[in-house]
């Protein structure tokens, strides 16, 4: 497996620059072709009024409109910049719902690079939730403030679930460039195959290390964020909701908890 094709959203954010260098580095490094996708929203906002749902004049839809072309138009400059114009940077534009047009378009690449908010910030992870269970691709979340290469340092969370695997398959080109690749299990159920996922994996021709660490009040996404913090990794690997999903919601996953909280990227696979 490799990652051929790699799609990253391109958005009028301040981690837009940072986003698009880290792309463009994955690129080159995967000998991938990088597409940019721009989503506009809707040029009219519904508002609901007594139960009754009414829109914007049309003089306020037309500076709307107006403003998400101006956002456009830096953006594409922005990447155009950054990633040239040759048959390697594909530029992307759609406009309507941000989860879905991406998700859309990440059905024909290998891998979905998304923008998430910073650790405490307003902007909810509910497109990333999205995302995750509807791309179809590993989804590789980016905080804002991304810095330096990513994947070299890779700590790979198991628990021995099909979202684990999966995650794990999905990762193989991230984990055969890294420096160091470690496999963590979080509890004593989750360690009951960490030495036969360390064993396939090693058989891909990786040198990998497996430890198990203790869960603390059943706060798995906390102790695998510590774990990436106290290992220096750049990049954490790790299973998100699948069919689960509801009883993710219901009792706080660790799914959840690393959206809301990852100050590091995390390629998330269901």
């Amino acid at each position: 497996m490799a990652y051929r094709t790699i799609l990253v959203e391109l958005a009028g954010d301040s981690g837009l620059e940072p986003r698009l260098r880290t792309a463009q580095a994955l690129a080159r490094r995967f000998d991938a072709v990088l597409v940019g996708m721009h989503v506009m929203p809707p040029p009219f906002i519904p508002m609901a009024d007594g139960g009754a749902v009414t829109y914007l004049a049309p003089e306020l839809i037309e500076a709307q409109r107006k403003a998400n072309q101006e956002v456009k138009e830096r953006v594409q400059a922005v990447f155009r910049n950054i990633c040239g114009t040759g048959p390697t940077a594909v530029w992307q534009e759609a406009e309507g719902g941000r989860g879905e047009l991406l998700a859309e378009a990440a059905h024909t690449t290998d891998l979905l690079l998304a923008r998430r908010a910073g650790v405490g910030g307003t902007d909810g992870p509910d497109v990333l939730d999205d995302l995750v269970t509807a791309a179809g691709v590993p989804v590789v979340a980016l905080p804002p403030d991304l810095s330096g290469d990513l994947g070299q340092t890779v700590l790979v969370a198991w628990n021995g679930s099909r979202e684990a695997t999966r995650a794990v398959h999905d990762a193989l080109p991230f984990l055969h460039a890294a420096k160091r690749v470690m496999l963590c299990a979080v509890g004593d159920e989750a360690a009951t195959s960490l030495d036969a996922a360390g064993a396939m994996l090693r058989r891909h021709g990786l040198a990998v290390h497996s430890h198990r660490v203790d869960e603390a009040d059943g706060d798995a996404g906390g102790v695998l964020l510590a774990q990436c913090s106290a290992e220096g990794a750049d990049l954490l690997v790790m299973g998100a909701y699948g069919h689960a999903r509801l009883r993710e919601l219901v009792f706080g996953g660790a799914t959840r908890h690393v959206l809301r909280e990852a100050a590091l990227p995390v390629l998330f696979s269901s």
